[in-house]
């Protein structure tokens, strides 16, 4: 599991952001609020959860762990 990144933001659009990690550009999944904020070519720490479903591997980035604490929860209601 990716727990955590910290990297320079490569690309941003109105809900991801690219950052670059050790010469890998990863895309992260941020709210519209945190992804307004982003500028490009600054750094970046996130606290991460990887979701993997059949057809794809989706990273969602958050700024603190309570915030992923709390998705990972609503990923488990029905």
């Amino acid at each position: 599991m990716i727990a955590a990144i910290n990297g320079e933001i490569a690309s941003v659009t109105s809900d991801s952001l690219v950052v670059m990690v050790g010469g890998v550009g990863l895309r992260v999944y941020v709210t519209a609020t945190l992804a307004a904020q982003a500028l490009r070519g600054s750094m970046l720490r996130l606290h991460t959860h990887l979701v993997v479903r059949e057809d794809a591997l989706t990273l969602f980035g958050f700024e603190s762990e309570a915030e992923r604490d709390f998705f990972v929860l609503l990923l488990g209601a029905n």
